[in-house]
């Protein structure tokens, strides 16, 4: 009777200690990645002076400004005009009519290719994630 009794015990807990192993779990599926619009672009219209005669030459027919960098310190701007002359940019500075110090890399006469570029700029120089439009005041 021992015998039995413990012949049952052993049993049941193997039974016990059965594990039961949980369902293949499923690979989850990756959510759908949006397509990223393009951000807006700021635009800015005022008037401005070009600080070099030269620039003025190149430049004043064009009413649209791909603008990079603004600056209240003309040194500021200065120094930022070499670091993009460094990076293949032709920029030059216009002086805003409220005093800032407007680095531009391009400048049209016609705002979509002006809007492109800005895009292009931005798609292959991260760090100009925020280059903007400066439309002139006439």
């Amino acid at each position: 009777m021992i015998f039995i009794s413990m012949l049952m015990i052993g049993c049941r807990s193997q039974e016990m200690a059965a594990v039961v192993e949980p369902p293949p779990a499923e690979e989850p599926i990756p959510d759908p990645v949006p397509e990223t619009e393009p951000a807006e672009i700021l635009v800015v219209e005022e008037r401005f002076t070009f600080e070099r005669q030269e620039d003025k030459a190149s430049h004043d027919e064009n009413t649209y400004f791909v603008i990079v960098g603004s600056f209240s310190y003309r040194e500021n701007a200065e120094r930022f005009l070499v670091t993009l002359q460094g990076q293949g940019f032709s920029p030059v500075i216009l002086v805003s009519e409220t005093g800032f110090h407007r680095v531009s890399v391009d400048s049209y006469d016609i705002e979509a290719p002006a809007r492109s570029r800005i895009q292009q700029i931005r798609s292959t120089h991260p760090e100009y994630h925020d280059t903007w439009l400066l439309i002139r005041k006439p």
